[in-house]
């Protein structure tokens, strides 16, 4: 299984509508494609799934969202069974490693798409499982069980799906932010696309991505030599590679004099993220030959 995650530091650049793309291209290939939502607002599901779907997802977790031990107590084991039975949210897959709880030997079952292409729905509450993060990151770097429990957690749900049900590609929506929940989904997938607006914005973008992963791989590299090869079983033997980006909304012209026949501030601003994208690579110590393959 390999798993690629689509982020951008900027809004409004089809992260959503690239991941939701690329993972029905796949399915039309013949490989089977888990995509995961995990940026809080959804959009990715809002494509996928109706209105209606996502609210009775939603509404039937609500109160394990809140307390997933007290509302698993609450109900009987036939209840609980049809609740988790049924496709859920990420949040509420997440929900024990959130609460110190143990997790569920089965895993409930993600909303097919099509014959080879799955999603788990995303959540408005993915807050709450950032602050828990947050909390638990530096004792992650002492090997501390729970901590560790928490930031591998959405690396060992995703590598379970594809046990379970033989998923070849997870694709990870993500939020713009660069905040705890975002670096430990990029740091513990294989490959990540930036997908890009042909504006100043999204060039900025690339630079903030750049800056933040020098750090990001500095605590990888950290972490991986502090704790025991023991400890290191659900963490990547190697740190996130770029995988290149994607041009999203550039207004095409049959007059435009450029190879890419598109307005000519877009194509302006495109010349420039090549260069970008060179020094974000670097960040990640990644040889110019090998981007270039």
């Amino acid at each position: 299984m390999k798993s690629i995650s689509i982020f951008n530091n900027k809004g409004g650049v089809g992260k959503s509508t690239l991941t939701y793309h690329l993972g029905y291209a796949l399915s039309e290939m013949g490989v089977k494609t888990l995509m995961i939502d995990l940026d809080p607002q959804s959009n990715l599901s809002l494509f996928a799934l109706s209105d209606e779907q996502i609210e009775d997802i939603w509404d039937k977790e609500d109160e394990f969202i809140e307390d997933y031990e007290k509302a698993k107590r609450s109900i009987s084991e036939p209840e609980f069974k049809a609740v988790h039975g049924s496709p859920r949210s990420v949040h509420y897959i997440l929900k024990p490693s959130e609460d110190g709880q143990s997790e569920e030997e089965e895993l409930p079952p993600s909303v097919d798409i099509n014959e080879h292409l799955s999603l788990i729905p995303g959540r408005l509450t993915l807050h709450l499982f950032e602050n828990k993060l947050s909390k638990q990151w530096s004792e992650a770097f002492l090997g501390e069980p729970q901590a560790l429990r928490v930031v591998t957690a959405i690396r060992r749900i995703s590598r379970k799906y594809a046990e379970k049900y033989g998923f070849e590609v997870v694709l990870i929506d993500t939020s713009p932010s660069l905040g705890i929940l975002n670096k430990v989904i990029i740091s513990n997938t294989d490959g990540f696309l930036i997908p890009c607006a042909p504006d100043m914005f999204s060039g900025y973008g690339i630079k903030n991505i750049g800056n933040a992963l020098g750090i990001w791989k500095r605590d990888f590299d950290t972490m991986m030599s502090l704790l025991p090869e023991s400890k290191k079983e659900n963490l990547p033997k190697e740190f996130v590679k770029l995988l290149g980006y994607t041009i999203y909304n550039a207004k095409k012209r049959d007059d435009a004099a450029n190879a890419l026949k598109i307005a000519k501030a877009h194509f302006n601003w495109l010349i420039n993220y090549p260069t970008k994208l060179w020094i974000t690579s670097r960040k990640l110590a990644i040889p110019l030959s090998q981007k270039r393959k």
